[in-house]
């Protein structure tokens, strides 16, 4: 089997200078045509701006689809490579940094944090757009209009743009740790939450929970109480009510056959629990909503909303809790 061949295409950057700008008509094209995928790398760092146009922008075996005011990153010696749709003429213009070199000689950066500084914006390639980042966006498109015009001191604002930039890209960074962070404390909360609404009738200790999701009780208690806003043992009790509550309005069972099928030991716990959450003794409730379908959320249940993304309120469990639905885990 043959190797696939990837090109380094080198630049070489003016002594005192940090970036050289590939600019103009020559960089609006169909990109890639009769190359088929072949990759590149080079030698330092590469931003190319999308004015217009769609393809595939391929960095580091990650493809992502590019249109409009789009733009990448790619740090040096990552393979790349951009595809336009076929007969689909794009117009990119791209910037060419020798990033690793203006931070060491730059003075605005701690000495102690240079090689950390260079470390976290070598350490992906990405694409991003000007619509859900406009600061980054202004900022390349100001470094494309200097490069252009050359007007008075513009090698000074090249460097302030390229602190400029640097920042911004130390801000990417954040953001990308943080919904990586967010993604996983989602997913022990999935857990754990997941183990309740499928063993809330057997017995249920917070030590469980944290074993389910792989944590240490300690962390995952501040974990839980973070994101959801109660502890585990008030969620387990939550849920325990709100399938009381089913069963009373729904079923001839009694409170005490209810009592027991939904995890309680004892009918006087059940009873304290239930009125905590409803404000009624199980008896009181079940004569006041037989065969009603009731809505969680008119009773005493504080739950906070934000440990899933924006937007995915209506699907997490403990809405759906609320709300008296049943909750999947698929």
């Amino acid at each position: 089997m043959q190797e696939e061949k990837i090109e380094l295409r080198y630049y070489s950057i003016p002594k005192g200078e940090y970036l050289v700008a590939k600019l103009g008509k020559g960089w609006e094209q169909e990109y890639a045509k009769g190359m088929g995928r072949q990759l590149h790398f080079h030698n330092i760092y590469e931003i190319g701006y999308c004015y217009y146009g769609r393809g595939e922008a391929v960095i580091d075996g990650r493809s992502y689809y590019y249109k409009n005011n789009c733009y990448t990153f790619v740090p040096a010696n990552i393979p790349h490579t951009t595809i336009s749709t076929p007969g689909n003429i794009c117009k990119w213009e791209w910037l060419f940094i020798d990033l690793e070199s203006f931070i060491r000689e730059g003075n605005l950066f701690d000495e102690l944090r240079k090689e950390e500084i260079i470390s976290v914006i070598s350490r992906r390639g990405t694409m991003k757009s000007r619509k859900n980042h406009p600061v980054m966006a202004n900022i390349i498109l100001n470094l494309i209009r200097e490069s252009r015009m050359k007007e008075r001191l513009y090698k000074s604002s090249i460097q302030a743009y390229l602190y400029a930039l640097v920042i911004e890209l130390l801000r990417l960074d954040e953001e990308r740790q943080i919904a990586i962070r967010n993604d996983k404390v989602s997913r022990y909360i999935k857990s754990a939450i997941a183990y309740v609404h499928d063993r809330y009738a057997e017995e249920i200790r917070a030590e469980q929970l944290a074993e389910v999701c792989g944590l240490s009780e300690s962390h995952f208690r501040r974990l839980f109480e973070e994101s959801v806003g109660m502890s585990p043992m008030d969620y387990v009790n939550i849920v325990r009510v709100e399938k009381a509550c089913s069963l009373l309005s729904g079923t001839e069972q009694s409170v005490k056959e209810i009592c027991f099928s939904v995890g309680y030991d004892t009918p006087s716990t059940f009873n304290r629990n239930f009125r905590k959450v409803t404000g009624e003794t199980p008896s009181v409730w079940k004569k006041a909503h037989k065969n009603e379908s009731v809505d969680m959320s008119l009773y005493n249940v504080s739950i906070r909303k934000g440990w899933e993304a924006p937007g995915s309120e209506k699907d997490s469990p403990e809405m759906a809790l609320l709300k008296g639905e049943h909750f999947s885990t698929e």
